[in-house]
């Protein structure tokens, strides 16, 4: 049989385990927390210990600067480390002129000095096939201290969601394709645009992993909060129980996905977290988000592996499974 072709997005979570998991070169005592689905960072024992994560902006030409940085610094911050040193590689398109570098980097710089993130080295070149810029980012956060893993969750534990679904999602498809989302307001476009301003989330992580109790906060990005979601479980070999109808949406968001016929639920969602919590400290931690003015909402629980992984709405229940494709590359 010829190898199967990718379609655009994630990789199937089974070629993962079987092409790339597999093929993690030596093995190190010193790596705490290695590959594995759900788990968005690395961690090597370090004094501090060193966390590391990469991730591409590849779905969206706008803004990429500032999306690179949050979106890996994100990751760091989902593990209770402090982002401290950025590095990627930008890809242009043949022909690019220096404006478009410029601004990328502008961004960078930016969304760095927010965070007080130091890039520490890049590589930057044009390179054919491309039809936009590309960048592939790396970032290094230091910890001292326990390290949240997936094999810390236990059931019965509470899944907690910051801010509303699709944050990151919305935003692209406000700037991307505003062509076609002419039926709706100028004014709901921009204040859709303005949800880019929501994707860092260093500051409510950090804030998130001091509390007790606390087992994993998760940073769902492509495939939404339903993928993420599964990710919890397959991270932690367990089941999960997910009431979607639970879960806020922006209206904002909702607009644009119905205009469009796409499902919010499954749609990129970098902005937001996923923490999973001992229920006895559940209500410490929304009274720490509503502290920092960060909505929160009990969307769910972690189940025996027995129960399998389910989502409800409106009691309805059905299987929750990967999610092949985020919402967002249905458009592409």
């Amino acid at each position: 049989m010829p190898p199967r072709s990718f379609g655009v997005g994630k990789i199937p979570p089974e070629a993962l385990v079987r092409i790339v998991y597999s093929h993690v070169g030596r093995r190190n005592p010193r790596l705490l927390v290695g590959p594995g689905i759900g788990r968005d960072i690395a961690a090597v024992r370090y004094d501090p210990i060193l966390i590391l994560t990469t991730d591409p902006i590849t779905g969206t030409s706008s803004r990429i600067g500032e999306h690179s940085v949050y979106i890996n610094a994100n990751d760091i911050a989902t593990a209770g480390a402090k982002p401290v040193w950025y590095l990627c590689t930008i890809l242009l398109p043949p022909g690019s002129n220096e404006k478009i570098l410029s601004d990328i980097m502008k961004g960078i710089d930016r969304a760095s000095k927010r965070l007080g993130i130091t890039v520490a080295r890049g590589h930057t070149e044009a390179t054919r096939g491309l039809d936009r810029p590309i960048i592939a980012g790396f970032m290094i956060g230091e910890r001292r201290g326990r390290i949240f893993r997936a094999e810390d969750i236990r059931v019965g534990d509470m899944i907690v969601l910051t801010k509303t679904a699709g944050i990151e999602g919305t935003a692209i498809l406000a700037s991307d394709y505003a062509h076609r989302l002419k039926e709706i307001p100028p004014e709901a476009l921009r204040r859709a645009r303005g949800f880019s301003r929501q994707i860092s989330v260093v500051k409510e992580a950090l804030s998130i992993a001091k509390i007790p109790g606390v087992r994993v906060i998760h940073d769902p990005t492509e495939g939404g909060i339903l993928n993420a979601s599964w990710e919890l479980g397959e991270a932690s070999h367990l089941g999960v129980e997910v009431w979607a109808d639970k879960i806020p949406v922006a209206k904002e968001t909702l607009m644009i996905c119905s205009r469009l016929r796409l499902d919010p639920l499954k749609l990129m969602s970098s902005g937001c977290l996923l923490t999973v919590v001992d229920p006895r400290h559940v209500d410490r931690l929304v009274k720490a988000l509503r502290k920092l003015r960060v909505g929160a909402s009990l969307i769910g629980t972690i189940t025996p592996f027995a129960d399998g992984r389910h989502y409800s709405i409106n009691g309805e229940k059905s299987d929750l499974q990967p999610v092949p494709q985020d919402e967002l590359y249905k458009l592409a």
